[in-house]
């Protein structure tokens, strides 16, 4: 329920305050927890590092957030917060690295950006449930509230913060105010436990950075005019893990009437079934639990109250386990998802808001080196030679596998990587970007489907149109010496502008931007961000994702059977 309060126009809210720094500006906010101070930078104003919820540590970590108390001193907002606790010798790090050697970068740029800067998150803590909102410069002009964009950031439910690059004065001058958010990762965000779920009033386990997600939704119902938004237009959107979430959030009953159009990039939710008491893909949810109190040295009738007394040091060895932390994703636990994501969408269940999803054409060339096999929902196995990749596909695909292997020719053992790169990036995000598009409009609600196929300009490039490189013009954070061109410009153009149109509306479409038709599963179409321009056109895949889809349907009928098997009578 919104908290009842005086609306003050953004103008007598957004008050300059004394200098800083000889440059920047602060500006007071007054929000329903009190003031808070954050920066006039010019284009925008920042404010950083707001608590959402009380810091979940403790007796409080695995639990649900609780709302912050007021405070009565000026809140200092001009700081990010802390990431949420993560492994920072892998993840991020390693995947940039790996961005930026593939890219075509001169090696200089390579070795300055990594020598000066890093991309490990360094700042972490428990204590980490904080926002961040940017404000456009021209707020002052209008009393028009603004539609909200919330954003949720990636890294494979593991890795990442809404800090750095997401805090966009661009995107938000476009005419919108910009959240974005920090939620619970990887052991703190998703651990499930039996003793977990007979402490918590809902019975519910494992999805905590998901109920942070839901209560900063909450905060922005609560307080975002306060900023001159409109908690009566939010749009969610997220990539990777964060588009997973978009789609977990649309399937969840908690959030009905928090967000009015979702923006999927790269991530549905459509590939996942964990469960807390059954195991489907992987073990369950309640088994990695027990599992990690073993490895902890742990046992007995009070297991969590032990591994609550662990500090995050102490808890590493079973945090970066791979068994263990290939369960830290959202869970189906009755109560936050009451079945898979994929599963709510086929019935038509899910949130009825304007959706816009899509994926990149080269979505594997940075994922495969993490060990991921090239087929969502198969064995963690990746082929060597011809032999074993026929083998995969046979395991898989079935009946379907031999029209599958049309689709990517392997006529040479040399040939088995590259195509199995292509075929994940099919297999985890493109065809399920499809499926989602396909069921939302089944469901009587528009979608627009779109697919990323910008590669850098350079010759030497090896990674081609990859995993997280539409943030770049999205949010115009581009890396220093990344290789770029006019086209660039461009799509950063285009694609904010259909962004922010659609959050306005529900609808991307706006003068003088190519034509974007809602999708129409009779005759489907996508907007392809291409090299030479973006255009509406075929699907270009769909005779792929149709391949798959028999493989799909295998996975959420052995989900829904695991479901009925454990229903009350």
């Amino acid at each position: 329920m919104r908290k009842k309060r005086n609306v003050l126009t953004p103008m007598a809210l957004l008050i300059a305050s004394v200098l800083l720094g000889g440059c920047d500006t602060t500006v007071i906010v007054e929000t329903n927890d009190g003031a808070i101070k954050g920066l006039d930078l010019g284009n925008a104003k920042v404010f950083r590092g707001i608590p959402y919820a009380v810091p979940p540590t403790g007796n409080l970590r695995w639990r649900a957030p609780l709302p912050m108390p007021a405070w009565e001193q000026t809140l200092d907002a001009t700081e990010f917060g802390p990431a949420c606790w993560q492994d920072n010798s892998a993840g991020n790090s390693v995947f940039l690295s790996n961005m930026l050697s593939g890219s075509g970068m001169p090696l200089y740029g390579q070795w300055l950006i990594t020598q000066l800067s890093g991309f490990a998150e360094t700042n972490l803590s428990e204590d980490c449930l904080t926002l961040n909102v940017t404000v456009p410069s021209g707020i002052g002009i209008t009393h028009q509230p603004l539609p909200v964009m919330f954003w949720i950031h990636g890294g494979g439910h593991q890795y990442g913060s809404g800090a750095g690059p997401y805090e966009s004065p661009s995107l938000a001058n476009r005419g919108v105010i910009l959240v974005s958010i920090n939620y619970r990762l990887g052991l703190y965000g998703f651990l499930a436990h039996p003793e977990l779920a007979s402490e918590d009033p809902n019975s519910s386990t494992g999805n905590y950075g998901t109920l942070d997600q839901i209560a900063a939704l909450q905060w922005v119902q609560d307080n975002i005019d306060r900023f001159g938004g409109d908690p009566d237009n939010v749009t969610i959107f997220g990539e990777s893990a964060g588009g997973h979430s978009v789609g977990q959030l649309m399937a969840s009953p908690l959030t009905r009437g928090l967000f009015h159009r979702a923006i999927a990039q790269s991530g549905s939710g459509f590939q996942q079934f964990q469960t807390t008491n059954q195991s489907v893909e992987t073990i369950s949810g309640f088994e990695a639990g027990r599992r990690l109190a073993e490895t902890m040295g742990v046992s007995g009738d009070h297991e969590i109250e032990a591994l609550r007394k662990l500090d995050t040091e102490a808890l590493r060895i079973a945090a970066v386990s791979p068994e263990l932390n290939a369960t830290f994703h959202p869970q189906v636990d009755g109560y936050v998802l009451p079945e898979p994501t994929a599963l709510i969408f086929a019935q038509g269940s899910q949130a009825k808001v304007p959706l816009l999803v899509g994926s990149n054409a080269d979505e594997g060339s940075l994922l495969y080196d993490f060990g991921l096999s090239p087929i969502d929902g198969g064995p963690y196995l990746q082929p060597s030679d011809m032999a074993s990749w026929q083998q995969l596909l046979q395991m898989n695909f079935l009946g379907q596998a031999e029209n599958v292997a049309s689709h990517y020719p392997v006529p040479t053992d040399t040939d088995v990587a590259s195509n199995a790169i292509a075929m994940m990036g099919d297999t985890w995000f493109g065809r399920h970007a499809y499926y989602m598009a396909e069921r939302h409009q089944a469901a009587g609600t528009p979608s627009y489907l779109y697919f990323y196929e910008r590669t850098p300009p350079s010759a030497k490039q090896t990674i081609g149109a990859g995993h997280a490189q539409e943030l770049f013009p999205l949010f115009q954070s581009w890396i220093p010496f990344w290789p770029r061109n006019q086209r660039d410009d461009e799509l950063e153009e285009e694609m904010q502008r259909y962004w922010t149109r659609f959050a306005l509306n529900g609808n991307p479409n706006e003068a003088n931007l190519p034509f974007w038709p809602i999708f129409d599963p009779t005759s489907a179409k996508e907007m392809a961000f291409a090299n030479e321009g973006s255009y509406a056109r075929n699907v270009l895949r769909k005779a792929r994702y149709d391949a798959m889809r028999e493989q799909q349907s295998r996975r959420e009928s052995a989900a829904r059977s695991s479901l009925e098997a454990i229903a009350p009578p």
